[in-house]
């Protein structure tokens, strides 16, 4: 996730709108923008007494030589470690050859792609060698009590059971009510809040202490479950925390609570995956309507968002039906979770998952399914799963020989 202070310099109504929708991105979300009308020349004059941000984005409409001249006036002004983006009238590539040697980091053309000016920007400060960072997949309920941490907490088990080879990493953030200790049946007296309260001590060492190991592949980092511990803890230390994590883990699952707060909206903004559950009562239609406009605006196309709703049945005479939900937030559900009150309850009981008690029932289908959507893997899936028919048709026509 980038987090970088950009300033731009415009001349135009359409490429303002252009820089606007190329850096709203969800993966510039944590940057600061600020677009002032005016081009290079008058960026030259604010910069002779102001610090320059970490990008300046410039427009100028004047000729080859009045542009090379300026850009000598600029960089007497500029900080170091400023980068430069040039929009300019002349497609001229003698023009773009001269400006690249005088430390532009990328000069176009109107009109602007707002995705080719994200991609400019990313490369300007994505490091490509730069290790693989783990998905992020964040999941909270439209209501408390919708059952939001039962799908984290399972497709954190679906996905260490079907990736064996991978890491995963489950992180409860309902730091006064979370049940992912009591879910896997584990106790530790470490947990997330100590870390959040000092994260400059934070290293790989002391992250693994406060891990609690559930299998082979799957680790826990647990909520206090206290009512004395408030969320003005959370802060910048949460960042650096899950940046560690997502380095040394294939999937992260942040199980958020039902607090719609700057830090939780972040983090909704900041995931790969992003999973809203619901139940199936007209008020958790109108909230779950509102949270899905909410992220799918600020999202965008590059971070879909994924409706799942549970408890499908349990009151069968008035809940609304997952049409309902459909027409209202014009998305379809990724899955619907039967209601089954003896496998939950029982699951719950006894510290297990859903697909430990009862592998081949509908609810833990639908869970495991829910995974795949959200594992980026799902092509991969479908040709397992070909290969899979594939082999059970020829042991037929063996047996059948």
């Amino acid at each position: 996730m980038l987090r970088i202070t950009i300033n731009a310099w415009l001349h135009d109504d359409a490429t303002r709108n252009a820089i606007v929708e190329g850096l709203s991105d969800k993966k510039l979300s944590r940057s600061q923008l600020d677009v002032q009308a005016g081009g290079l020349s008058e960026a030259i004059v604010h910069y002779e007494n102001n610090p320059t941000p970490q990008l300046l984005i410039l427009q100028t409409n004047s000729e080859q030589a009045a542009v090379l001249d300026d850009l000598d006036r600029l960089a007497e002004v500029c900080d170091a470690g400023t980068n430069v983006i040039l929009i300019g009238k002349a497609n001229d590539i003698g023009l773009y050859r001269e400006l690249i040697k005088r430390g532009v980091a990328e000069y176009l053309v109107p009109p602007i792609a707002p995705r080719d000016l994200y991609e400019v920007v990313a490369g300007i400060f994505i490091d490509p060698n730069a290790p693989p960072m783990g998905r992020m997949i964040a999941f909270m309920g439209s209501r408390g009590g919708c059952g939001s941490s039962t799908m984290a907490h399972n497709v954190a088990w679906h996905l260490s059971d079907q990736f064996t080879d991978e890491d995963v990493t489950i992180v409860d953030l309902d730091l006064n009510f979370g049940t992912a200790a009591l879910a896997f049946n584990v106790e530790t007296q470490q947990t997330v809040d100590q870390i959040l309260a000092d994260a400059s001590r934070l290293d790989d060492v002391l992250l693994e202490r406060y891990l609690v190991e559930i299998d082979d592949n799957l680790r826990l980092l647990a909520a206090p479950a206290s009512l004395d511990v408030s969320d003005s803890v959370v802060g910048d230390a949460m960042t650096t925390m899950l940046d560690m994590l997502r380095r040394r883990s294939n999937y992260v699952i942040l199980d958020l609570p039902h607090h719609w707060a700057p830090w939780t909206q972040q983090l909704l903004l900041d995931a790969d995956e992003t999973v809203i559950t619901a139940a199936l009562d007209l008020a958790a239609l109108r909230d779950t309507k509102n949270m899905l406009d909410r992220l799918k605006q600020q999202r965008g196309d590059s971070g879909p968002v994924h409706m799942v709703l549970n408890h499908e049945g349990a009151f069968k005479k008035t809940e609304l039906s997952p049409k309902d939900f459909e027409n209202a937030t014009d998305l379809q559900p990724d899955v619907r979770v039967p209601h089954d009150a003896n496998l939950f309850g029982g699951a719950n009981n006894n510290g297990q998952m859903v697909g430990q008690v009862n592998a081949r029932h509908k609810a833990s289908e639908a869970l495991r399914d829910l995974a795949v959507n959200v594992s980026g893997k799902q092509a991969a899936m479908k040709k397992k799963k070909k290969v899979f028919s594939l082999n059970l048709d020829l042991m037929t026509k063996l047996k059948a020989k």
